[in-house]
């Protein structure tokens, strides 16, 4: 079993990886995530916060959404999708991140 942190949006970010290794793992959920999906890295750091904050900062125009999701990959297809959220990015600060980062799975869409 193996905890996953995504990023998913419409269209190809520069500077991330597209998801490859647990692609097939994460599609075989069947949420409904945005096309374009991208392993990302978070510590608890408030560096990470600020850098992730930054690169959507720079990557995403006012009014573009984005998802953050945090998913275990456990081989269960009948799971049912994760609680989903939505919130502005001004609003994704370090208590938000503690909790996307400790809750079970959930999605937070992300809007710029």
């Amino acid at each position: 079993m193996s905890r996953v942190y995504l990023l998913a949006a419409e269209k190809e970010l520069p500077g991330l990886e597209e998801l490859s290794y647990y692609r097939r793992a994460v599609e075989e959920l069947g949420y409904p995530m945005k096309p374009f999906r991208y392993g990302i890295t978070l510590e608890r750091e408030k560096a990470d916060r600020k850098n992730l904050r930054s690169f959507l900062e720079a990557n995403f125009t006012q009014g573009e959404t984005l998802e953050l999701w945090s998913v275990w990959l456990s081989g269960d297809l009948n799971k049912k999708c994760p609680p989903r959220f939505r919130g502005r990015l001004a609003d994704f600060d370090q208590e938000a991140l503690e909790q996307f980062m400790t809750a079970e799975e959930i999605c937070f869409i992300i809007t710029i």
